[in-house]
């Protein structure tokens, strides 16, 4: 047997691809009007809005250090503002904002950004809206006009900074409106200039908050929708265990944690005895239900532990990775698993009852040896369990060394 390479999932798509089938398409019925998913679904989808949301707010840091640099130049050079005002709009937008935004790239660039991104971006906001109100009110003790809309530009970019949720967004555009009204408040100059300010700010902020609003519906679709591709495509839809691709996906992981661990890994082929005979006579409908039970039986004897691994690899031909076994269990841990389903008693058409054939190895991972090459150990173990009248298991050694070019193991059983 021949596993595919597949690439292996993102840790962020695994983790996903876990989520209930049932749970995803019960919320797409249900509806995103109101921005909100039920507690298991709002947990993950708020670590996946994180992991997208990351390099928007880099870039977002890198366009306002281009923004710092070109508005001091234009004041300096062109604008000319009252020398007082030249001081104070260089620290702060040099002083404070500046090493904010470079701060927050680094942060970010850090494997453990996406643990901070939340603080990261609440600073950076913060640090541009105190620029944005502070200002203009300097320049107005100055005699002069702050030509540069900083506030504006703070209520824009907000559901992009600050939000990843639209309340959010909405709290912090009503923060930054309080403040402007209690600046102008506590300066004495509350009038009409203050009141159309405000108007502006909240056109600004209802055009932004609106697109603020369909880009979070829209991240919660595609999560959605996602999610159920990403589930389907590691998931046999029958019997719900890892299908060939989720299976090698996983096996690897496991298997290099074997070898850093330096843990003894088994590994299993299985396959039902006669099945096209029992789907001829029977048809699909009753093969269908023998592979689920079968499934059962894998997921309750095989799959104790965290790190035991289960999957439909085709057909009725399955694979069982176990994690960590003590030396020379696992024809053992094979053998419960071919009793359990020998006591269900399944009645099969030609023979006394539905029985499987396992074959099996146990290895250490170490040198250039892969899970697929174990899985053709244990599959030409399978082979000669087959061969040998069915019914039973058969353990093959692992091989002391692969060569590159392949394993030399004998070719899987016919399927029947």
């Amino acid at each position: 047997m021949n596993t595919t390479d597949n690439p292996a999932l993102t840790p962020e798509a695994e983790n996903r691809a876990e989520l209930p089938e049932s749970l995803l398409l019960a919320q797409l019925e249900r509806g995103l009007g109101e921005l909100q998913f039920v507690p298991a679904l709002e947990r993950p989808f708020r670590r996946y809005l994180r992991s997208r949301l990351i390099n928007h707010l880099r870039l977002a840091c890198v366009a306002g250090l281009v923004l710092i640099a070109a508005t001091q130049l234009l004041s300096t050079w062109v604008l000319a503002p009252p020398a007082g005002a030249l001081q104070w709009q260089a620290v702060l937008l040099c002083g404070v904002l500046a090493p904010v935004l470079v701060h927050a790239i680094w942060v970010l660039n850090r494997p453990s950004g996406l643990r901070w991104l939340d603080a990261v971006a609440m600073a950076a906001v913060g640090a541009l809206v105190l620029v944005g109100l502070a200002l203009p009110a300097i320049y107005q003790q100055h005699g002069a006009v702050f030509p540069f809309p900083f506030t504006e530009l703070a209520v824009v970019v907000i559901p992009i900074l600050a939000a990843r949720r639209f309340p959010v967004a909405l709290g912090c555009v009503l923060l930054v409106l309080f403040a402007l009204a209690l600046r102008d408040l506590l300066l004495q100059r509350f009038g009409v200039g203050t009141m159309l300010q405000l108007f502006n700010l909240t056109m600004f902020a209802s055009v932004a908050l609106a697109g603020g609003f369909v880009q979070e519906w829209v991240l919660r679709r595609h999560f959605l929708s996602e999610g159920l591709y990403l589930l389907r495509s590691v998931r046999d839809p029958l019997t719900q265990l890892l299908n060939r691709r989720g299976f090698d996906a996983e096996a690897r992981r496991i298997w290099a944690t074997a070898r850093r661990e330096q843990q003894s890994v088994g590994v299993a082929m299985i396959d039902i005895d006669h099945f096209k005979q029992l789907n001829d006579a029977w048809g699909h409908a009753a093969g269908d239900r023998m592979l689920s039970r079968l499934a059962e039986v894998l997921r309750s004897q095989a799959a104790r532990r965290p790190m035991d691994l289960v999957g439909r690899l085709g057909g009725e031909e399955f694979a069982v990775l176990w994690y960590d076994l003590p030396a020379d269990t696992v024809a053992a841990q094979a053998e419960r698993v071919r009793q359990a389903v020998e006591a269900l008693a399944l009645d099969h058409p030609q023979h006394a009852a539905v029985t499987i054939s396992v074959g099996c190895t146990q290895l250490i991972p170490r040198g250039d040896l892969t899970v697929s090459d174990a899985l053709a150990v244990a599959d030409s173990a399978l082979y000669r369990a087959k061969s040998g009248g069915r019914d039973r298991v058969e353990y093959a050694a692992p091989p002391r060394a692969f060569s590159a070019g392949g394993s030399g193991c004998q070719p899987a059983a016919a399927s029947d």
